[in-house]
Order: structure tokens, then C-alpha cells, then sequence
């Protein structure tokens, strides 16, 4: 007994420290899947807005881009150079500028950029990047579909017609239209400024404006100028009030001398026959449209 007993308990003490079984495979939790689309649930930190020193950005590529889905990201951010060729707002807020890009990134547009875009490469800068916004609020109140995100205090704004930049931000195809863009816009540096190639117009036209406008939808209107000349349009409501939509006042027409600009019609304008005015230096032109 006295040759039994430790055995038996060296045996059980064996039993006690041997090594768990490892978990099954069907019990091990699965990763959680990111995507590239998806826009962040809570309000970044101010402290973001410098971003990384190459103009890089932490998160998601699209972070702050209403209905993301519609741009499919090539790469997560990158920077171009060129010369900003033409500027406008858009009605959804966004500022959009087009860049003859330099030929090291020549490549880098499509036949969506050729045909609707003179072989401009697109940059977009988003309402939450620009100028005017409180950081970590909505710089845009949420409308329907539309989120705009929120401030990140970067404050970027474009510098003018002519001037040669560099730009960083993810580098995407707008699906919707079938072109390459920069989109959101994270950082323009200017290298080079050519301002001496904005000209005075010596006269404008207007081509064409959304004839009949619908109440809730969007408008535009395409004036013909002298190139890179610096434009202005109002528009006069049924009601004889100025309109205050967002995509009005200054245009900057590019290098062909075309000038656009989009706006939205409101749900509660009066409906009847509006007056669009557009200014460039001395000289406008008039036309009346009608709004239903």
C-alpha cells in the first residue's frame, strides 16, 4: 500500500494539470468585416484635422461623402499634381474643380473624363471639410438620403483657375458617372500660382437653363465667356424675391470659356416665370425661365 498510494496520486494530480482541449473551430468568433463605404457612426476629434503629414487620413476613405456607395475606391489616398482648369459648387455643397493633370499622372483619368470632363481629372471638396462649419457637428443638417457627416475643421478651399497644385485625397471612380475623381479632397498645396491667366470677359451668353424647373428638383444654367473669367448669377423667384439657394453667385469659367452652375428649387417656391441674371465684369445677359 505504501507503493500504491503516491501512484495514485501522481495519477490524479496528472489528471488535474493536463492541457485543455483547443476550442473548436465552429465555436471561434468570426472578424468583423470593414468597409471602405461605410461612414462613421459618431463625430470625429477635432484634433483630425491636420491629418498625417502626407495629407493622408486615418478611417474610412469615404468618411464625411454622402451616399458613398456611388464611388468605388481605387486607392485609399494619393496625391496628383496639375493646373486647376475650372471651379464651381455644386447643389449638393460639394466644391468641384477639375485639374489638366501634370503628364507624370496622366494615366490616371479614363474615357469618362475625356468625354464629360475635357480629360480633367475631378476633385471634389466635401461640406465637411470646408470653411464656415463647427468641428465634430454636422456642417449640413441630414436630409432624407443625405448625410454630410461631420466638420473636421480642415478648412480647404480651392485656389484659383490657373493656379498648379498638388492634391491628396482617396482616389475613387464615380460610378455614377463613369469618371475618375479625388474624392473627398484632404489637402491642396499650390506650387505654382499663374493667376496672370485669368482674363477679363469681353461678353457673356447664356446657352441654356432647366426650362420647365420643377419645385424639389435642380436647376442649371450654362453661360458662354471669356476664358477663366470670373461670373456671378442670381436669379429673380415668380415671387420677385432673390433666390438664396446654395450653388448661386460666383462662377469661374474654364479655359474654353464655359461657365455652370447648379442649384436646387425649392419645395414652396412660388411657381410662375423666374429670371436668371448672369455677371461677368461689365457685361450680363438675362434669361427667363419657368418654375412648376
Amino acid at each position: 500500500m505504501s507503493i500504491v498510494v503516491p501512484i495514485a496520486i501522481v495519477a490524479l494530480l496528472s489528471a488535474c494539470t493536463g492541457s485543455p482541449a483547443p476550442p473548436s473551430a465552429a465555436t471561434s468568433p468570426s472578424p468583423t468585416p470593414l468597409s471602405v463605404l461605410t461612414v462613421p457612426a459618431k463625430p470625429p476629434s477635432p484634433a483630425s484635422k491636420a491629418g498625417l503629414g502626407s495629407g493622408c487620413r486615418k478611417g474610412s476613405p469615404l468618411a464625411n461623402v454622402y451616399h458613398p456607395d456611388r464611388l468605388l475606391v481605387i486607392g485609399s489616398c494619393k496625391t496628383v499634381s496639375g493646373v486647376i482648369e475650372s471651379i464651381r459648387r455644386e447643389a449638393d455643397g460639394d466644391i468641384h474643380f477639375d485639374l489638366k493633370l501634370d503628364p507624370a499622372y496622366a494615366k490616371l483619368i479614363n474615357r469618362g473624363n475625356v468625354s464629360g470632363q475635357h480629360g480633367w481629372l475631378v476633385a471634389e471638396i466635401v461640406p465637411a471639410d470646408e470653411p464656415g462649419c463647427t468641428p465634430g457637428k454636422p456642417p449640413k443638417p441630414v436630409s432624407g438620403t443625405y448625410n454630410y457627416g461631420y466638420c473636421t475643421g480642415a478648412d480647404i478651399t480651392s485656389p484659383p483657375i490657373g493656379t498648379h497644385v498638388s492634391v491628396t485625397g482617396p482616389y475613387v471612380l464615380d460610378q455614377s458617372h463613369g469618371w475618375m475623381e479625388i474624392h473627398p479632397v484632404w489637402r491642396i498645396v499650390r506650387l505654382t500660382s499663374t493667376s496672370s491667366r485669368t482674363v477679363t470677359a469681353t461678353g457673356v451668353r447664356i446657352v441654356s437653363v432647366t426650362s420647365p424647373a420643377h419645385r424639389g428638383s435642380t436647376a442649371t444654367l450654362i453661360a458662354q465667356t471669356g476664358a477663366r473669367a470670373s461670373c456671378d448669377l442670381s436669379v429673380t423667384l415668380p415671387s420677385g424675391a432673390q433666390s438664396q439657394s446654395t450653388g448661386l453667385g460666383a462662377g469661374t469659367a474654364d479655359s474654353s470659356g464655359r461657365v455652370e452652375w447648379t442649384w436646387k428649387i425649392g419645395t414652396r417656391t412660388t411657381p410662375g416665370t423666374a429670371r436668371a441674371t448672369v455677371s461677368c465684369g461689365s457685361h450680363a445677359a438675362t434669361k427667363t425661365f419657368t418654375i412648376e
